[in-house]
């Protein structure tokens, strides 16, 4: 009722008469009348000087008025809010795992935002754990996710496929670590620069390691693909590195693949969100596309690498 009343209110400001504020809302002008009037019971105030014609508005209620066109506004976003068709606007917070912002951070940001200027985009990186968790949590309206192939997505968790990243073993060219053709065993000998824990494919290489009876030589623990390969190619430690990744590095030609008889891993990304995304729905399908057109890119490319 009151959100009622205030239209009434701001639409008599607005176009000074109550007349034309009556034609605006396609009411009567009794309707705006009696709204003004419990606008003014509540308020406990008097909003107009009706001793002039036309009833002018008190030094009050232009205060009011600053305010009601605030609270209006407020409102209207709070009604878009669970509508899909609605134009996304306020905070779209997304989380993805450091591989996939390396691939597709930059062109999501820039569709984003020529497609939505009003959308605040707030990006959070981290383990595919703790981003699942905070979309379970309601912190985070979507989020890639990387799971040992073949997965399915937890229950009560809402998602699209993206692709399969095969995941490899690589060293230095220049300074090699160990023999290109080897086994899981040797592998535990060495050492590595790994993601945090949490990470998918550490966690896959440290179960295998310990099949062996051993426990993985840690060299370097640190977030950023390009910063890791770097350190392999610099002879620090073997790494861990999707194929599609690998070959768009700027460190790709002074790396070298580790063909491991025993160990295989390849990782599923998803695209997850909550199962209501209202007024986001459209910057949701934006995001989408251009995840999948990223890693669609780096198979091109990969292809074209081969030819």
């Amino acid at each position: 009722m009151l959100f009622e009343d205030l239209k009434a209110f701001v639409a008599v400001i607005d176009h000074n008469s109550l007349t034309r504020a009556a034609q605006a809302l396609c009411l009567t002008q009794s309707a705006v009348s009696r709204r003004i009037q419990h606008l003014e019971e509540s308020l406990d105030a008097n909003l107009f000087d009706r001793t002039s014609r036309p009833p002018k508005a008190t030094a009050l209620a232009q205060r009011i008025y600053q305010h009601a066109i605030v609270l209006l506004r407020d409102a209207e976003y709070l009604l878009d809010v669970p509508r899909e068709g609605a134009a996304p606007s306020g905070p779209f917070r997304l989380g993805f795992t450091q591989v996939v912002a390396d691939v597709v951070l930059f062109d999501v940001v820039m569709k984003m935002k020529a497609q939505f200027p009003e959308l605040e985009v707030q990006l959070h990186t981290g383990r595919s754990s703790g981003l699942e968790q905070q979309i379970v949590n309601g912190n985070l309206d979507a989020a890639t996710l990387m799971l040992a192939s073949p997965s399915r997505l937890p229950e009560g968790i809402t998602g699209q496929f993206i692709t399969t990243l095969e995941v490899l073993v690589v060293q230095s060219k220049h300074s090699p670590l160990i023999a290109r053709h080897s086994d899981v065993e040797a592998l535990a000998s060495q050492p590595w620069i790994l993601n945090p824990e949490g990470c998918g494919y550490r966690a896959a290489l440290e179960r295998a390691i310990g099949d062996t009876g051993k426990t993985i030589r840690l060299s370097v623990d640190t977030h950023g693909t390009e910063m890791q390969l770097k350190m392999v190619a610099a002879g620090l430690g073997l790494g861990l590195i999707p194929r599609d990744v690998l070959r768009q590095s700027r460190s790709f030609e002074e790396l070298t693949v580790v063909e491991v008889n025993d160990f295989a891993l390849s990782l599923d990304i998803w695209l997850v969100h909550p199962n209501q995304m209202g007024n986001l729905k459209r910057a949701l399908d934006i995001l989408t596309q251009t995840v999948v057109d990223g890693f669609v890119n780096y198979s091109e490319a990969k292809s074209l690498h081969r030819q």
